[in-house]
């Protein structure tokens, strides 16, 4: 579809699928007063029939179309029903249609100077039996002609017409395929576009998993026993063990302590385990070891048990962790992918959520899965991939569907389609035999049924005719509501007895 907007008018391209019921609902949802049909030479569906169901329609919805065709015989036709017609758009758009007469402004009256108007006073002379006779009837001639002209084509009237409608619904399945290059009305086919994005987001979830681990390092006194004569400084950081069959614990002393001189000599230091928890926690006379260059001058005991070391229980990354927070992410990306495909395309594009894939480029954790921590944060970097279709494709076809389900003798009324938008389409991707994906959808639409009136009958029925006798005569269409009739200039006593004079409006 192609159209453009000038002054009030809009340019609609006639494609060779186009039928009346797509025509009717291209021109119905234009904005502008008049529209310029383009057509190709060739057309399949282009008839006197459909050009006058297609003026009909203009002049019930108070619009006026124009043909554009390069068709000599097309433009005779248009002209033929009452549509102007013209062999360009150029050609359209340089004339004031729908009322293209033009008028040419009356030639300035010549006057008479007083000698020439006493020249033919002097050769007046008195007109002949036969002249006075002409003279009279070219003037009665004149007098009905006026008289035709206010009669005939003064006078003008509108006439307001609401037929009783009929709520039509229908549910239809549509498929959307990448390989269509056009829709197709018949088999329920539009087409499908990919359209894909770059995106990239972080997602945090807490960890879930749980643990024992040490906490808190065992602390206590031990015994040093001099082994020499002299005094032994004992500096903070050296190491002393318990150690029992396979299982060693170590200690450090600190602060710094001195031994006296003596062999035998005692002093008192205070120890810590090296490594957290309850294994800290030996018995008494358990730590028994020197280590480093004082194991040959010193004897160490703990005359008393060691305590302080115990377990707590801390949180843990798992991978259930991670699977859920990489979920999260990625449908986080989806939608961040769908709402930057939705700011970047036309207003006639719409996506379809439901075909989003999320392809990962690249993903990191800040954990591993056993280590401890509060939270896990992930980061991602991934294309989503979709298909998109257009609006008018998803409006023609529910107005297709709509026209099917419509009873005889009703049309389908322009005004009042009601389908939801694409968005809320029930879309599901399905691959073919030769593996190409295929976008099967169902469409809700409702819509209004009006009985079909022929304007052209009513104008006949009506012309002519007092306001209270044409109220009658239109009694008798199925009406939701009682007609109107407007006579321009106001209190004229009849409707105009030239049909063209007769507007009338058909409305929803």
């Amino acid at each position: 579809m192609g159209s453009e907007t000038e002054n009030q008018l809009d340019i609609l391209t006639v494609w060779p699928d186009d039928d009346w019921a797509s025509l009717r609902f291209r021109i119905a949802t234009s904005q502008a007063p008049r529209v310029i049909l383009e057509v190709p030479e060739r057309h399949p569906a282009m008839s006197p029939v459909l050009l006058r169901r297609l003026q009909h329609l203009a002049e019930g919805i108070g619009k006026a179309i124009a043909l554009v065709t390069p068709s000599s015989e097309w433009r005779r036709m248009a002209r033929e029903v009452g549509m102007p017609a013209f062999p360009s758009r150029e050609a359209a758009l340089r004339a004031s249609w729908p009322d293209d007469e033009e008028h040419e402004a009356p030639a300035a009256a010549i006057g008479l100077t007083p000698a020439m108007r006493t020249w033919a006073e002097g050769r007046r002379r008195p007109l002949p039996q036969w002249a006075s006779i002409l003279s009279l009837t070219i003037g009665g001639l004149g007098f009905l002609s006026v008289l035709f002209l206010v009669i005939f084509l003064f006078p003008s009237a509108e006439v307001i017409l609401k037929p009783q409608g009929r709520p039509v619904a229908i549910t239809e399945t549509l498929t959307a395929d990448p390989r269509l290059a056009a829709r197709d009305l018949r088999r329920g086919a539009i087409p499908a576009y990919p359209v894909a994005v770059i995106v990239e987001g972080q997602a945090e979830t807490q960890a879930t998993g749980r643990q024992e681990q040490p906490a808190d390092y065992a602390q206590g006194q031990v015994v040093l026993v001099n082994q020499t004569a002299r005094p032994v400084e004992v500096p903070a950081g050296t190491v002393v063990r318990a150690a029992s069959g396979n299982v060693t614990v170590r200690f450090v002393i600190s602060p710094s302590v001195t031994v006296p001189a003596g062999f035998g000599a005692t002093a008192v230091a205070q120890v810590r385990a090296l490594e957290p928890g309850p294994v800290g926690n030996v018995g008494p006379n358990q730590i028994n070891l020197v280590e480093g260059p004082l194991a040959f001058a010193l004897r160490v005991s703990n005359p008393e048990p060691l305590s302080g070391g115990r377990l707590k229980i801390v949180p843990v990354v798992t991978a259930a962790d991670r699977d859920r927070v990489r979920e999260a992410l990625i449908a986080q990306l989806r939608q961040q992918g769908y709402a930057q495909m939705l700011a970047g395309l036309g207003p006639q594009d719409c996506v379809l959520p439901q075909t989003l894939q999320v392809e990962v480029l690249l993903e990191g954790y800040d954990r591993l899965v056993g280590e401890p921590a509060e939270t896990l944060r992930a980061e991602m970097r991934a294309r989503v991939l979709g298909y998109k279709v257009l609006r008018d494709d998803i409006g023609a076809m529910a107005l297709v569907a709509l026209s099917r389900q419509t009873p005889p003798g009703y049309e389908l009324a322009a005004e009042g389609l009601i389908f939801k938008g694409c968005e809320d389409l029930e879309a599901v991707t399905e691959m073919d035999a030769e593996g190409n994906p295929r976008i099967r959808m169902t469409l809700r639409a409702q819509g209004n049924a009006i009985p079909r009136l022929s304007i052209a009958q009513i104008r006949r029925a009506l012309r002519g005719r007092t306001p209270d006798e044409a109220l009658r005569q239109l009694q008798a269409l199925p009406l939701a509501q009682p007609p109107e009739i407007r006579i321009q200039p106001s209190g004229w006593p009849w409707l105009p007895l030239l049909e063209s004079r007769i507007r009338v409006r058909i409305q929803p």
